[in-house]
């Protein structure tokens, strides 16, 4: 028990560090589960399967 106790102290001072990748995660899955985008600073639409560029009326498309 002792041996968990000093794991514990060596880890405070990276406390802070721990809050922040836990945060960081949580505001990956927030975004992740309701579709927003991260980073992304043009007003370009999301991908669909079904867009403009799909395989069916694509420019390689072959009647």
């Amino acid at each position: 028990m002792t041996d968990m106790k000093e794991f514990l102290k060596e880890l405070l001072p990276m406390k802070w560090y721990f809050v922040y990748v836990a945060a960081l995660l949580g505001w990956l899955a927030y975004a992740n589960l309701t579709g927003d985008r991260i980073l992304s600073f043009d007003n370009q639409e999301q991908w669909t399967a079904g867009g403009s560029g799909s395989h069916s009326n694509g420019i390689m498309h072959h009647k």
